[in-house]
């Protein structure tokens, strides 16, 4: 597997556009379009979250009825929580999309991130299709990934390309995230392509365990969003033999997909919003892989764990108290923390260790916490930021 450039539109067949069509008061481009040359197998997963977009909506109802070619996303606007005018907007927009593509219009899904509570500016957003499809292009890769923003500070794609059977087949996906990221499913959005021939039940389950290896995996805030969706998209153009489930040559797709997946959710929790510091916490030693999700999960969305990071206080009193209140099976007497690999606490009693190694372990960019239950053989895995006053500017000023 190797790491190349050209974003979401690396693999052959996808090209990809964007416009700015006045959602975004900064005038920076707001609305992007994804499409293949040709029809796809898809999969996606989208937001538990009880109130959806109507974006959503129409994507999943979409991707049960059959093959996708296209994607319209928009930022600045979550089309959520204006009544059943979401659902109508999303089919108005994605219609007029599909005949300007000569699709059909079951083939285009549609996503949205921003402020809710607002119409979706259809007129704009109409207007800017035609931009969009004139300008679509296997190089704005890039492009695309930089239109569906919010207050992410940088854009964030990668592709890479692997071997089958002597095929080059490339993988690609770009997301947007920085805030609310709690998904217990996806992410805010994600989208991802690969040219590789493959089973419809093959990719499901290949994106599906991807999905649940990584963006399930992180969390910036404790907070679900009304818009998660992310959607992998496969029009075997690369020519290989079709891949299979339970084949080496699916192992090989499904190393790559994790990987991609796995690298796009830590940019998206390195880009949280005021993040200084990424953190990775592994709970073992578990009775249940749910009690040491719980466990993890409740440290990564602590406050108080998450300040003390940020200020370099190596307070591990507050991960103990954490595991504690997570509702998780636990022996307060048997437990053991570590803060990248030092022990801090042995059988719940905190252990003499310098102050000062302490301190420049808490002074890296990356921080490993780690927490032995020592009752059982289950673990979990959860990545996460700091809390900084800048999150607090962020959300306190976000829609004006």
């Amino acid at each position: 597997m190797k790491i190349i450039s050209g974003g979401i539109t690396a693999p052959k067949g996808f090209l990809a556009g964007s416009a700015s069509c006045g959602i975004k008061k900064s005038g920076k481009t707001d609305l992007a379009l994804l499409y293949s040359v040709a029809p796809c197998i898809a999969s996606g997963t989208f937001t538990t979250n009880k109130v959806k977009s109507g974006s959503v909506v129409l994507s999943m109802e979409r991707l049960k009825k059959g093959a996708s070619q296209a994607v319209v996303v928009n930022s600045g606007n979550a089309n959520c929580c204006v009544g059943q005018k979401e659902i109508k907007d999303a089919r108005e927009i994605t219609s007029l999309a599909a005949k300007k593509l000569a699709i059909k219009g079951e083939s285009v899904l549609m996503a949205s991130t921003g402020i809710i509570g607002r119409p979706l500016p259809v007129n704009k957003i109409k207007k800017g299709i035609g931009d969009l499809v004139r300008n679509l292009s296997g190089s704005n890769g890039t492009n695309f990934a930089k239109a569906i923003m919010t207050t992410d500070t940088v854009h964030k794609e990668i592709a890479v390309k692997i071997n089958i059977k002597a095929k080059i087949v490339k993988i690609a996906g770009a997301v947007k995230g920085a805030g609310m990221i709690c998904p217990h499913m996806a992410t805010m959005l994600a989208f991802f392509t690969t040219d590789a021939a493959i089973e419809k039940e093959a990719l499901k389950q290949a994106f599906k365990e991807s999905v649940y290896d990584s963006f399930n995996r992180i969390t910036v805030d404790g907070d679900m969003s009304t818009n998660d969706s992310a959607i992998m998209f496969a029009n075997a153009q690369a020519g290989n033999s079709v891949i299979k489930k339970n084949t080496k040559d699916y192992g090989v797709f499904l190393g790559a997909v994790k990987f991609v997946a796995k690298e796009l959710s830590r940019k998206i929790v390195l880009d949280g919003e005021g993040a200084t510091r990424f953190i990775e916490i592994t709970v073992k030693g578990a009775k249940t892989e749910n009690a040491a999700d719980l466990a993890a999960r409740r440290i990564a969305n602590s406050s108080l764990v998450k300040t003390m990071v940020a200020g370099g206080d190596p307070n591990w009193g507050r991960v103990a108290a954490a595991i504690g209140s997570s509702g998780a099976d636990a022996n307060p007497w048997a437990m053991d923390i570590y803060f990248g690999g030092v022990m801090v606490m042995k059988n719940g009693a905190g252990v003499v260790v310098s102050m000062n190694l302490l301190l420049k372990i808490f002074k890296k960019k990356e921080i490993e916490i780690t927490v032995d239950m020592k009752s059982g053989s289950k673990s979990s895995r959860v990545w996460t930021c700091d809390l900084t006053e800048e999150y607090i500017k962020i959300n306190a000023e976000y829609e004006t």
